[in-house]
């Protein structure tokens, strides 16, 4: 996706020192790469720097919310597991006393 956008040729050197610090997941983000030229453009290397440290938090932030939701999610997957093993259990007992109030009723 790099390869793509046309980077001015007075900043391609401060480009790809720049493009070197985006995490592999966001080498494809269109929006990124545009605006890391934009930055370039009008503050220079330490701005754009700044921008892909940003894109890299936020890219942190969201795999970490997105791990926290997959392990709540397996949390509530294995109560309710626990729930419905609970459940079984406690149907197979009912059965069991019922038959015990039956042959009390026989005798």
């Amino acid at each position: 996706m790099i390869a793509k956008i046309e980077v001015p040729k007075n900043l391609a050197g401060s480009f790809k020192r720049v493009s070197r610090r985006i995490p592999v997941g966001l080498r494809k983000d269109e929006e990124l790469i545009k605006t890391i030229v934009a930055y370039l453009q009008l503050g220079g290397e330490k701005l754009a720097r700044q921008a892909v440290e940003a894109a890299k938090q936020s890219l942190e932030l969201e795999v970490a919310q997105r791990k926290k939701k997959a392990r709540e999610e397996a949390l509530i997957r294995a109560a309710e597991a626990r729930l419905a093993a609970a459940d079984a259990e406690s149907d197979e007992s009912e059965e069991d006393f019922d038959d015990d109030e039956n042959t009390d009723d026989d005798v």
